[in-house]
């Protein structure tokens, strides 16, 4: 019994396999039909079993091949050189149509591959054509040459279908290119317009190499379908005369219904597989693009990616105004993850521009290499890490969203829409937004480069930090958070600029606006907390300067004011008739009451105040009439006491010590002074402590203390701490002195091409004078600049020849030097 049932399974397994073996007919010189047409007439138009159709070695068919058969997964037909066969050629079309299924075209000979060699001389018809719906055709390891040059055409031509469309098929490691050197197909393959149900579906063309086209080497036009792969594909240029056509690799364009597509490790460029060789030179006037991409909308799995593409080793040799675009996203969305673009050239005026986007574009980190350009243009361009500029990048349209850190080294420069950062902004190079805006929207706290700002709006929570000065055009939005100057910075608002905060948004710290006030009008200098109404008929102050510094008290005659003060400069400081009105956020208060405020005066930066009394006040403002100069004005209370008279307090460097002396004019219950220091103006420590010879003295009293601490770097603020014989203490205002590694004045860099940036620590607030003087002393750029007293920081771009250069900055009657050359 067990051996009749083994016997019937060893019966059943040969009769299987006599079914499935495929049935072979030898093709060409010395075969069973000379032609492939003779040979595809005597297989089946329904497959019922495996065909293969060996090509002999060494045969020439001059002839068009039509491929019509219907096969299965089980029951295919191959058509391929029979074992060792060499140098078999077919010239004329060959086309797959007719509903055609699981057809294989291949050049392989069972030990190398392309023995096979397709060609068509015609400039009018493709080597390949793929049309009516086939399925499942696979065209691998054979040359596929051309020369047709219709620009609805190419050397593989696949049409949109008549009711499927053609799904499911496959060019892999073949080489396409050029028929005749003296004629460049168009494209290399084409994918016809398609529409609805007869969309091209899950096509892939693998590791082919497409060389020697004049315009496109894989063009897919609008209405093709979804899961295209184009992966692992070499694109290079071979012949020995450069084109002068417009040219681009890969334009999949098959539009916003077509998703989970990918473009993936494709090389772009040089005369060799893999961008090796010399470089590609396109010698015309026209833009050469890499990769071209406009289609779908999904995200997650269905996304449309562009991954670890290479574009290199590729040269724009025409003094012309062409552009190089190594990816160009045109439309739709897509993912772009680990593309490079490296040694490529354009002598034309549009530069290397290693991405432009007019799309939804989501990047992984994306850096803009040096030498390169990165142009958003439209749609809105997400960087999911961070993004570096080392090149140039070109905002003009649409949005940039950075979830990570934006980081400058280059030149940004915005022209048209929002940049959204939620990491730092780091700024070590030319940063410009002439129009558009920028978002601070990280929920932590951020670093905030300088440079100039047309729209800043700052959304996120939590503290943002200037890291240099900043120049509003427009508007300053704050939605969240604090956006803190730092003691170094400011923020000024040109003519334009307005300034938006709320009682718990606010910027911390010093903004400056200049304006010219009207008679009879009410100037709000950009809305920074201060309003200045000069009376009718009244002497006009001029263009008048107005620097806000909040988060920190003057100390009037040893008592804290509220934490927000403004120094103000005019064209004309006295004879005036104005009306001044302070606003001030409620945490300002410093712990005051609202309706004992006062305004105060100081003509000394802040060492002596004036009492000037109030004219009306309410919710969160004062206001005082009748003000006929400025200088430094703030609110502090009226009714204080005052504990001392202090009428003089000086800090001087003297080598590596700090020398600091005060003088009091009145004491009463005093116990003395606590000398305090800091690096940053904010947070202070103690010193040394210096009581009072007495607590009461209604004379004058002389103090100095000498700061001998080692280690002195930098800019030190010191303040004066007193204490009352109760207990309670007041401040008066910090002094700066500056040590060994901040010089006087620090211009870099001291080889400069169009601008350089100036440091110095100016003595008080005034004017500041920038002179060149070049080699036989003659005075070639002069510039003035308000500044405040303290550290200041300038960018300035002098018009002048290159040559060796003295830069003399001279402020309240010092004067600073140092030695430029420019380039």
């Amino acid at each position: 019994m067990w051996l009749l049932l083994l016997s019937a399974l060893v019966l059943l397994l040969v009769q299987r396999a006599q079914a499935q073996a495929p049935v072979v007919y030898r093709v060409g010189t010395g075969g069973t039909y000379p032609t492939l047409t003779q040979a595809l007439a005597a297989v089946p138009a329904t497959l019922n079993a495996p065909y293969e159709l060996q090509l002999t070695s060494g045969s020439t068919f001059e002839e068009n091949v039509l491929i019509a058969r219907a096969g299965s997964a089980s029951n295919t037909l191959t058509i391929k050189p029979e074992a060792g066969a060499t140098g078999i050629v077919i010239t004329g079309t060959v086309t797959f149509g007719g509903g055609t299924r699981y057809v294989t075209l291949s050049g392989h000979n069972g030990s190398s591959s392309r023995q096979l060699t397709l060609k068509q001389l015609s400039t009018g018809l493709p080597t390949v054509a793929l049309t009516g719906d086939v399925q499942h055709v696979t065209i691998r390891d054979a040359r596929l040459l051309g020369s047709n040059a219709s620009l609805a055409g190419g050397v593989v031509e696949m049409d949109g279908g008549s009711s499927t469309g053609n799904d499911d098929n496959t060019l892999v490691s073949n080489y396409i290119g050029n028929a005749a050197s003296g004629q460049l197909p168009a494209h290399l393959v084409y994918a016809a317009l398609s529409t609805g149900a007869s969309a091209n579906d899950r096509v892939a063309l693998l590791s082919n190499e497409l060389t020697n086209y004049a315009l496109c080497g894989v063009k897919v036009e609008s209405g093709n379908g979804d899961g295209w792969i184009i992966r692992d594909n070499s694109f290079y240029y071979s012949l020995g005369t450069a084109p002068t056509s417009a040219q681009t690799a890969i334009s999949f364009q098959p539009g916003a219904a077509s998703d989970n597509n990918s473009v993936s490790g494709n090389y772009i460029g040089g005369t060799a597989p893999q961008a090796a060789g010399a470089a590609w030179v396109n010698a015309g006037t026209q833009d050469f693009r890499g990769i071209v991409v406009s289609c779908g909308t999904a995200t997650g799995a269905a996304a449309n990616v562009l991954e670890n593409n290479v574009v290199r080793n590729i040269s724009l040799s025409q003094p012309s105004t062409q552009a190089f675009q190594a990816m160009l996203l045109a439309g739709g969305r897509s993912e772009l993850t680990a593309n490079t673009v490296a040694a490529v050239t354009n002598n034309g005026t549009d530069g290397v521009n290693s991405l432009v986007s007019q799309a939804q574009t989501v990047l992984n980190s994306f850096t803009v290499a040096p030498g390169q350009v990165m142009s958003i243009q439209s749609g809105q361009t997400r960087v999911t890490g961070n993004l570096t500029i080392q090149g140039t990048l070109n905002h003009t349209g649409g949005d940039i969203v950075v979830n990570g850190d934006f980081t400058n080294a280059g030149a940004f420069a915005q022209t048209l829409g929002n940049l959204e950062v939620q990491g730092n902004m780091i700024n070590n190079g030319v940063f410009s937004c002439t129009t558009g805006g920028v978002l601070l929207t990280g929920n932590g706290p951020q670093t905030v480069s300088g440079g100039l700002y047309y729209n800043l709006e700052v959304r996120g929570a939590g503290v943002k930090t200037l890291t240099d000065d900043l120049t509003l055009a427009n508007n300053l939005v704050m939605n969240g958070g604090v956006l803190d100057t730092g003691p170094m910075n400011k923020i000024q608002l040109n003519a334009d600029a307005l300034l938006t905060e709320t009682a718990t948004s606010y910027v911390l710290g010093r903004v400056m606006a200049r304006r010219t006030p009207r008679a009879g009008s009410a100037e709000i200098f950009g809305n920074l907390g201060l309003t200045m109404t000069p009376a009718a008929g009244s002497l006009l102050p001029g263009v008048t300067t107005v620097a806000r510094t909040t988060g920190t008290a003057a100390t009037i005659n040893g008592t804290p004011g509220i934490k927000r003060y403004f120094d103000i400069s005019a064209a004309t400081n006295t004879g005036l008739n104005v009306e001044l009105r302070v606003d001030y956020l409620t945490t300002e208060l410093n712990g005051l009451a609202a309706n004992d405020l006062a305004f105060f005066k100081s003509t000394d930066n802040g060492l002596t105040w004036q009492p000037k009394g109030l004219s009306s006040s309410g919710r969160g403002f004062a206001t005082l009439s009748g003000v006929d100069g400025f200088s430094r004005w703030t609110l502090g209370e009226q009714s204080a006491p005052l504990p001392v008279g202090l009428t003089a307090f000086r800090a001087q460097r003297q080598q590596q010590a700090a020398v600091l002396t005060w003088t009091t004019a009145t004491e009463h219950s005093s116990r003395g002074f606590g000398v305090e220091v800091s690096t940053d103006g904010r947070t202070f420590r103690q010193l040394n402590f210096v009581a009072s010879p007495t607590p009461n003295s209604t004379n004058a009293r002389n103090y100095r203390y000498v700061d001998t601490e080692p280690g002195k770097h930098g800019l030190r603020y010191y303040r004066l701490r007193q204490d009352d014989l109760d207990g309670k203490t007041t401040y008066y205002g910090a002094r700066t002195v500056a040590f060994d590694n901040r010089p006087a004045l620090a211009a870099y860099p001291t080889a400069f091409d169009q601008s350089f940036e100036v440091e110095f620590v100016a003595p008080g607030t005034g004017n500041a004078v920038l002179t060149l003087t070049d080699a036989l002393g003659r005075v070639v750029w002069t510039q003035q600049q308000e500044v405040m007293a303290g550290p200041a920081h300038l960018r300035v771009a002098p018009h002048c020849p290159a040559g060796n250069y003295l830069l003399t900055a001279s402020v309240d009657g010092q004067h600073y030097q140092q030695r430029l050359v420019r380039k």
